[in-house]
């Protein structure tokens, strides 16, 4: 070949002139970053792929992100789109929009700290939560596996997300569970009835919904529940699911009529907002049942089996959360 592929600078920007008198920015004023791509760029040409290298090595982060959510993410729900676009937002943010996409998270990024890393570094110095920030990377993640399989970019390295504590399970505490039924009962008796299985037994949502009189006897004290891979598991009935379920007693047939599992969260979330309560779903309220069946003086082996766990460790996770009750009622110790 006559002409040999050159990287120059010009007014603080490098460019590479693959052919002559044709230069093609790199958009970067980087030297390291210039001389990576300017490497590779060389490969590229002996391996005959030199156009296809330029086609996606040289589009920028912000010519991207400006259309990202039009070309890829059009038909989500708003809420996802919005939360796309304030990620890409807030990565150009820290690296700028003149990045190019292939230096994001380049596989191949030498001793210099990768551009994802800057963004991470960044946004703690802001005091933003790890669980935030990896809110934020999975979203970019999203926009990168996008643009490979655009064919706007080769590849990527793989993104670590951040160290985040273990988060226990969120409850309700007693003052809180009362009101919440108390409120329920008077206004849909029925919706009562399943929150009351719910507490009462730590059943899941889909094992409370699939509740048959068949499988309730009130002479025994004992209600058996479907559970994952269709395992049966009996529990006890204490008094006050007892005294929930007689006035509906029935032989056969199903205690609730069938409606979609999310209607029975969207129902509860509604509710417990109406309090003031924010962060609590349908599935706390089995965390709930765990902590205070504990906290009662019930063996965790025994939880373990009305729950339904396959594992005892998977159990040991409320005696945690219990001892996060334990510091917060300890609060309200004095000594007058």
């Amino acid at each position: 070949m006559s002409f040999d592929m050159r990287l120059f600078k010009r007014n603080g920007w490098y460019h590479v002139e693959v052919t002559r008198n044709k230069p093609k920015a790199l958009n970067t004023k980087d030297e390291k970053q210039a001389k990576i791509i300017f490497r590779e760029m060389e490969k590229a040409l002996l391996d005959g792929k030199l156009q296809q290298f330029i086609d996606y090595k040289t589009i920028t982060l912000g010519e991207f992100r400006k259309d990202y959510v039009k070309n890829f993410r059009s038909g989500l729900a708003s809420h996802t789109t919005k939360h796309d676009e304030r990620s890409l937002r807030l990565l150009s943010e820290v690296i700028g929009d003149d990045t190019m996409l292939a230096m994001i998270s380049p596989v191949k990024k030498g001793n210099k700290k990768s551009k994802i890393e800057e963004f991470k570094t960044a946004l703690t110095a802001r005091k933003v939560k790890p669980v935030s920030i990896n809110s934020y990377l999975r979203h970019i993640k999203k926009a990168l596996n996008n643009a490979v399989d655009a064919g706007l970019l080769k590849d990527y390295a793989r993104i670590k997300m951040m160290k985040v504590g273990k988060r226990l399970p969120k409850i309700m505490y007693p003052g809180q569970v009362d009101t919440f039924l108390a409120n329920t009962k008077k206004e849909d008796i029925k919706e009562w009835l399943f929150y009351m299985i719910c507490f009462w037994t730590g059943a899941r949502r889909a094992e409370a919904a699939s509740a048959d009189w068949f499988r309730i006897s009130l002479d025994r004290d004992e209600i058996t529940l479907i559970g994952k891979g269709n395992h049966e598991r009996t529990v006890s009935i204490l008094p006050p699911l007892h005294d929930a379920l007689e006035p509906f007693k029935k032989d056969i047939g199903p205690v609730f009529e069938k409606q979609h599992l999310d209607t029975y969260s969207h129902d509860f979330k509604k509710r417990i907002r109406a309090m003031g309560i924010e962060d609590i779903h349908l599935h706390n309220t089995r965390h709930t049942a765990a902590t205070y069946m504990l906290k009662s003086g019930i063996d965790i082996k025994t939880v373990q089996k009305i729950l339904g766990h396959a594992s005892v460790t998977t159990t040991e996770i409320y005696i945690e959360v219990l001892n996060e009750v334990i510091k917060r009622e300890m609060q309200k110790y004095e000594i007058k």
